[in-house]
């Protein structure tokens, strides 16, 4: 009995000094994906460096723990715990304005972040893109991943040009920095069967551009972002989208981006539980420049999720939400369509 008790005392006495950010609980991750730091470049694709300082003055305040994308990786996929507030910062194409402006930043709050690096244009010193002895400096708090070798559509490529596009870059970076990390983001957050297909046989993660947590069962070959340009970085939506949830499915289809004939695509979500009659009536999806899907529900666990209008030429997401049992938190999920 005297063993028990003791044992008791120490397991009890271990949790009271466990810090209240253990990696206990949480098994997701918000990564956040950012391109320029400015006033001046395209609104579309820029943050400006005051509010970026906003966003991570937000992150230290509240206990946030941004941690290395790799780490992030390696957790989710070896189904590791992560802290309960998670997130991960991300920058592609290898701006200038990265070095310049964000980069001060982040050395002042001492966070890790990740480039996604397009290497020709590093190789060929545009003026606006950073050096590799830049990237080399700030190699201590910023890692460099695969973003292509010339930024192209990676649509309708044939295995020798995604070989030239994907190989040649990894190549690049480990040659100018040593690093090997098969981790890609693709340009754009385009792709087709035929470079998804590439990348997994060739044994890489990959990252996209639709909005969305990262979690254990998140697809490691269309990973989700969050942006944070343009009006997406604004506070009342950054502090929105740090705090939502993985959406609870077991699996969606289909997963290819491409649509060639159907111009009103159907999405097809089945969920991992049976959802609520509150979570049911409260799930809702928008289509971009459309306003709210057709949504067909098929019991408890699976909806059919369909445009009212085509969509446009291009790019367009299906972004659905679910509000959680935690009062301002959503549980969030999206789907990116390209018509050519």
């Amino acid at each position: 009995m005297k063993i028990l008790n003791a044992f008791l005392k120490l397991f009890f006495l271990m949790i009271a000094i466990l810090p209240s950010n253990s990696y206990a609980i949480n098994t997701e991750c918000v990564v956040l994906l950012y391109h320029h730091f400015s006033d001046d470049a395209p609104k579309s694709t820029s943050t400006s460096p005051e509010l970026f300082n906003k966003h991570l003055e937000f992150l230290k305040k509240n206990d946030y723990q941004v941690l290395p994308l790799k780490k992030v990786i390696e957790s989710l996929k070896t189904k590791q715990n992560l802290p309960e507030k998670c997130v991960s910062l991300t920058a592609d194409d290898g701006f200038l304005s990265f070095y310049n402006e964000a980069f001060p930043l982040l050395s002042y709050y001492q966070f890790p972040m990740s480039v996604f690096l397009s290497t020709e244009p590093v190789d060929k010193k545009y003026a606006s893109m950073m050096s590799w002895d830049q990237l080399r400096e700030m190699s201590h708090l910023v890692d460099v991943f695969n973003h292509s070798r010339r930024h192209l559509h990676l649509i309708n490529k044939n295995i020798k040009t995604l070989e030239e596009e994907i190989y040649f870059a990894q190549d690049r970076i480990l040659k100018e920095l040593g690093v090997n990390d098969k981790i890609f983001a693709y340009p754009y957050g385009e792709f087709d069967n035929n470079t998804y297909s590439f990348l997994r046989s060739s044994g890489y993660t990959a990252f996209g551009q639709q909005s969305g947590v990262a979690s254990q069962t998140s697809d490691f070959l269309n990973i989700p972002r969050f942006s944070m340009s343009g009006p997406y970085a604004e506070m009342d939506s950054f502090s929105l989208k740090v705090r939502t949830l993985h959406m609870p499915i077991k699996k969606y289809s289909p997963k290819n981006l491409i649509i060639s004939d159907d111009f009103k695509p159907v999405l097809e979500i089945d969920f991992l539980r049976h959802l609520s009659s509150y979570e049911k009536v409260n799930f809702s999806c928008f289509v971009s420049d459309q306003g709210r899907a057709k949504l067909e529900w098929m019991g408890s666990e699976s909806v059919r999720v369909k445009s009212k209008d085509p969509i446009s030429i291009g790019r367009t997401r299906y972004n659905c939400t679910m509000p959680s049992k935690e009062k301002g938190r959503y549980y969030w999920f999206s789907k990116l369509w390209l018509r050519q």
